[in-house]
């Protein structure tokens, strides 16, 4: 399947936008953050108590922080949230 000529090859003229590998980090901070809320936050849903095999609670808690440490996960409260970890 071949693209049609009209269609601009955008990987070839931003190269720094599309790069070749997937950065670890996320890009600067702007003046200007937003916040996209995918759900609904006053909707209260049962959800069932998740746990880890052991042998997995360290990589996933090395995971965790790592993302944490880049700025791509944040600490939040969760209505009926459960940790996985055994942690209240």
């Amino acid at each position: 399947m071949t693209k049609p000529e009209e269609v601009p090859d955008f990987l070839a003229m931003f190269p720094k936008v599309f790069g070749k590998e997937v950065p670890e980090e996320l890009p600067p901070v702007r003046k200007i953050m937003r916040r996209i809320n995918l759900t609904d936050p006053t909707k209260l849903l049962k959800t069932p108590t998740i746990t880890a095999p052991q042998a997995l609670i360290t990589k996933y808690k090395a995971w965790i922080n790592k993302g944490m440490n880049a700025g791509i996960l944040h600490r939040t409260s969760v209505p009926e949230g459960a940790s996985m970890f055994g942690e209240a």
